[in-house]
């Protein structure tokens, strides 16, 4: 269980998120990770660092770039069934809420 938690510890970031958004549609080197999310190079370059470390994203030099690519898209669709929970714990609660009030 602790290497399960360690490893969503990894999408709790909204900034790693962001990240992990801009690499849907394909590989990309820093600079067009910093154009997609607006987060400053050294943000982005810590984030692609701890999702390479955690085995999320996987680097490829490329001459003098190095491209970050997502090793496995079902990663997006962790997030979107995470997402989906989210929404209907939102639901249950403003339900509740509103059988209160």
């Amino acid at each position: 269980m602790e290497h399960l938690a360690e490893y969503f510890k990894v999408f709790s970031e909204p900034n790693r998120l962001a990240v992990l958004e801009a690499l849907r549609n394909g590989p990309l080197n820093v600079t067009a990770v910093v154009e997609k999310t607006g987060l400053s190079q050294a943000l982005v370059s810590k984030h692609l660092k701890l999702l390479t470390i955690a085995g999320v994203v996987q680097r490829r030099p490329e001459g003098s770039l190095v491209f970050y690519e997502v090793n496995d898209k079902a990663v997006f669709k962790l997030m979107a069934q995470a997402e989906k929970l989210l929404l209907a714990s939102r639901r249950q609660q403003l339900d509740a809420l509103a059988a209160i009030l």
